[in-house]
C-alpha cells in the first residue's frame, strides 16, 4: 500500500534524442544516372514530388514518432502503398509487433517476406475490400486478418480462410523496418531502454526514500524517554506535558548528520550514470553548469552527436528504400515521368543550432574560392530546390541586366 514515486526519466531522454536527431523536416536530393538535360529535369520534379509528399502525408511529424516508437520497441515499421480509389501514395505506421519477417539465411538485410496480422470488423473488411465478396461477415464482430507479401505474389487470410493469391503489383514488398542497432546478423534492432531501466528504478528509489524523509521531518515524530506510558499525553499546538522525573521528550530530527546530504549525493551520481549511459550530457537539456560556447559547447555535446550521428545511418537507409518505393508508385501508377529515377540522398537539418550569418559567410568563402558549387552551399543553407533557386537567380541577373542604367 505504499505509494513510490515514478520519475519517467527515461522518456524524457528518449524524446530528446528523438529531438536531434529530427530537430526539423529533412529533404532529399535525387541522384540522376546521367548528367543530361532530361535526367536533371527528371530529377528536380522527383525532388519537388518528395517534398509535396513529405508536407501533404505529414512525414515530418510521422518520422519523429517513429524515431521515438523504435528507441522504444527496438524497431518501427511503415507501410508504403498506392491508394487506387483516390489516386495517392499512402505511408502509414505499422506494429513491428504485429509483423512476421523472413530473410535470407545468409544476409538477415535482404528481406524475402513478411506476414502482416492485424484485425478488422466486417464492416471495415467489406470497405477495405469491396470486391472480395464477404457478405457473410457480422458487421461488429473482430475477424483475424493476415496479408503475406513476397516480391512475386501477395495474399490475403480473413479468419483463417485464404481469400486472396494473386500477384503482387507492386514488385517489392511494401514494408519498411527501422531497427534499431541491430546486431550485425539480426533483421530486429534493440531497444535503448535496456541499458537504463535498472538506473532508472534506482533513482525512483532513491527519490521516494529521500521524499519521505523529507515529509516525517516536516512533521516530527516526538519522542519521550523514561516514561512507562503515554496515556493523557496529547499532541498539539500550545500542549503542555508534565513529565515525571528524569523523564525527556525531544523531537526526532531524522535530517541531523547529514543523512539528506548522503542521498542527494548518491541520486546526483545515479543521473550522471544514466546520462553516461544514454549517450546524453546534462548540456543537450540547455543546462551545463557551467558557461559554455564554440569549441567547449561542442566538445560537452559531443557524445550526443556521435549518438544522433549513427541513427542517423539508420535512417538514411529507411529514406532511401521509403523513397525509392514512393517514386515507383508515383511514375507507374501516378503518371509521372521521372526516368526510372529511384535513389536519393538526405539532406539533414544541423544537429546544433547554428549560426545562420557564419553559416552564410562560410558558403560564400568556400565558393569564391572554388572549393563548392553554387548548388551544394544552397542545399547546405537548406533549400530543398536549389535549381529552382538557381533559375530564379539567372532571371533575377536577367532582368536587371536588360534594365536601363539611370542617367
Amino acid at each position: 500500500g505504499e505509494s513510490r514515486l515514478v520519475l519517467n526519466y527515461a522518456r524524457a531522454l528518449i524524446r530528446k534524442t528523438a529531438s536531434y536527431v529530427f530537430p526539423g523536416p529533412v529533404s532529399f536530393s535525387a541522384l540522376v544516372p546521367t548528367d543530361d538535360p532530361a535526367s536533371r529535369e527528371a530529377g528536380n520534379v522527383a525532388e519537388r514530388l518528395l517534398a509535396s509528399l513529405v508536407s501533404e502525408l505529414d512525414l515530418a511529424r510521422l518520422d519523429l514518432a517513429l524515431a521515438i516508437d523504435a528507441s522504444v520497441l527496438g524497431d518501427a515499421a511503415i507501410k508504403v502503398t498506392w491508394n487506387q480509389q483516390r489516386g495517392i501514395t499512402r505511408v502509414a505506421a505499422v506494429d513491428p509487433g504485429a509483423l512476421v519477417a523472413r530473410w535470407a539465411p545468409d544476409d538477415p538485410r535482404s528481406l524475402e517476406a513478411v506476414t502482416h496480422v492485424y484485425g478488422l470488423t466486417g464492416t471495415q473488411v467489406r470497405t477495405l475490400f469491396p470486391t472480395l465478396g464477404q457478405a457473410a461477415l457480422l458487421a461488429d464482430r473482430t475477424y483475424p486478418v493476415a496479408e503475406g507479401w513476397t516480391d512475386a505474389r501477395w495474399t490475403l487470410t480473413i479468419a483463417g480462410q485464404l481469400i486472396q493469391d494473386v500477384p503482387n503489383l507492386y514488385g517489392w514488398i511494401p514494408y519498411v523496418i527501422a531497427a534499431n542497432n541491430p546486431r550485425p546478423f539480426s533483421f530486429w534492432g534493440q531497444s535503448d531502454l535496456t541499458d537504463l531501466v535498472d538506473v532508472c528504478r534506482e533513482i525512483n528509489q532513491r527519490m521516494t526514500v529521500l521524499s519521505r524523509i523529507l515529509e516525517l521531518s516536516g512533521a516530527p515524530i516526538a519522542v519521550l524517554e523514561n516514561v512507562s506510558g503515554s496515556d493523557g499525553i496529547a499532541v498539539g499546538p500550545g500542549a503542555k506535558w508534565e513529565l515525571p522525573e528524569g523523564a525527556r521528550a525531544y523531537l526526532l530530527d531524522l535530517l541531523q548528520g547529514g543523512s539528506s546530504q548522503i542521498h542527494l549525493s548518491y541520486i546526483d551520481q545515479l543521473f550522471r550514470v544514466l546520462h553516461d549511459l544514454s549517450e546524453t550530457p546534462r548540456t543537450a537539456f540547455g543546462d551545463s553548469g557551467r558557461d559554455l560556447s564554440g569549441a567547449a559547447l561542442e566538445v560537452e555535446i559531443q557524445p550526443l552527436v556521435q549518438k544522433v550521428e549513427r541513427m542517423r545511418r539508420m535512417w538514411d537507409g529507411v529514406f532511401t528504400r521509403r523513397n525509392a518505393m514512393l517514386l515507383d508508385l508515383l511514375e507507374r501508377f501516378g503518371g509521372h515521368d521521372l526516368k526510372g529515377i529511384r535513389q536519393t540522398s538526405t539532406i539533414w537539418p544541423s544537429i546544433l543550432p547554428s549560426d545562420r550569418d557564419g553559416s552564410v559567410r562560410n558558403a560564400v568563402t568556400l565558393v569564391e574560392s572554388g572549393i563548392q558549387s553554387r548548388r551544394s552551399a544552397i542545399v547546405g543553407l537548406g533549400s530543398n530546390d536549389p535549381d529552382a533557386e538557381l533559375a530564379l537567380i539567372r532571371d533575377e541577373r536577367d532582368v536587371a541586366g536588360q534594365s536601363p542604367s539611370p542617367s
